[in-house]
Formats: C-alpha cells, structure tokens, sequence
C-alpha cells in the first residue's frame, strides 16, 4: 500500500520576499537555498484552480532551510498577493512556526532590537511541576505566529517525545 514517507516542505504566501528572508535567515539563521521567479501561461491555474480567470500565473519562490525543515515562501506577482495575512491564529487553515533555540534570552533580545513583535516575555511550560520547555510567540513580517522555543534536554517530558 501507497504511504507517505516523509514531509518535503511547508509553505507560507507573503508580501514582501526581502523582508520574509530577512527575518527567517538574518534573524533566525535559515540559510536561503534558493530564490527563482517562476511563471507561465498556465502557472495560475496549476496553483490556484479554478478560483482565478486568468490561468497566468508569476511568482517569486524562495527555499529556505531552518534546521533541516525547507521553507517554501511565495510571493505572488500575478495574480499579485494583495491581501495581507488575517493574524488570527484561531481561523482554520491559519498556521505557525515553531523554531528551537540554545539561548531565548539571547534570540528574545535580537529580535526585540530589530523591532519584532512579542505576545509577551517569555514563558515557562511547566508540566507535572517540572520545566518542560521556554517559549515565547512573535510574529514575523506578515504577522504569522513564530514561536519561539529552547527545550529544557534534562525534561523526561523532552526525552521521552524525542525517542
């Protein structure tokens, strides 16, 4: 029987390619694979169905590796991405990211330098009264949800979901 055998990518639809790329590779340290225009007669109607009356499609297409996870972003030319992310993390089909880190402090502060949002300071997830993991939700410059997150290794809560 036919079955999956591993993720190949995810992806995220933004405005601005610079400024995605800046804040997953130049803040965070993804390292960018790859970065094409792609386009053609059909592109639009490949990607988007039906929904759209012109089958051209053109976009730009960046591959960007965080810690062995690939991240597809969009931005589409034509049709143009026009509407901005809705920010609402409760709406079906909304999405996040979460990134591990060695020092949350250190990232919480790089990223409030360069004028990130914060849903607050940081946080403790504290499960069977021990620490599990630090975290902190941000949001990158489409306002998806990025998490933020440095795993306590000494946790058996960690070790055990690890194995």
């Amino acid at each position: 029987m036919a079955k999956v055998v591993g993720i190949g990518h995810v992806s995220f639809t933004v405005m601005d390619m610079a400024k995605s790329l800046h804040f997953y590779c130049d803040l965070l340290g993804g390292k960018l694979l790859t970065e094409t225009v792609d386009e053609g007669p059909e592109l639009g109607k490949y990607v988007m169905g039906d929904m759209i009356s012109n089958p051209y499609g053109k976009l730009k297409v960046a591959m960007v590796d965080m810690a062995g996870l690939q991240i597809e972003f969009l931005q589409y030319l034509e049709p143009e991405t026009n509407t901005a992310y809705h920010k609402n993390p409760s709406i079906a089909g909304s999405a996040h990211i979460a990134v591990n880190v060695d020092d949350i402090e250190a990232i919480y502060k790089k990223l409030a330098d360069e004028g990130v949002i914060f849903h607050s300071e940081i946080n403790d997830c504290i499960r069977d009264g021990e620490l599990v993991w630090r975290w902190v939700y941000s949001r990158d410059p489409d306002g998806i949800c990025c998490e933020i997150v440095q795993l306590n290794e000494e946790s058996e809560y960690v070790k055990n979901s690890q194995s």
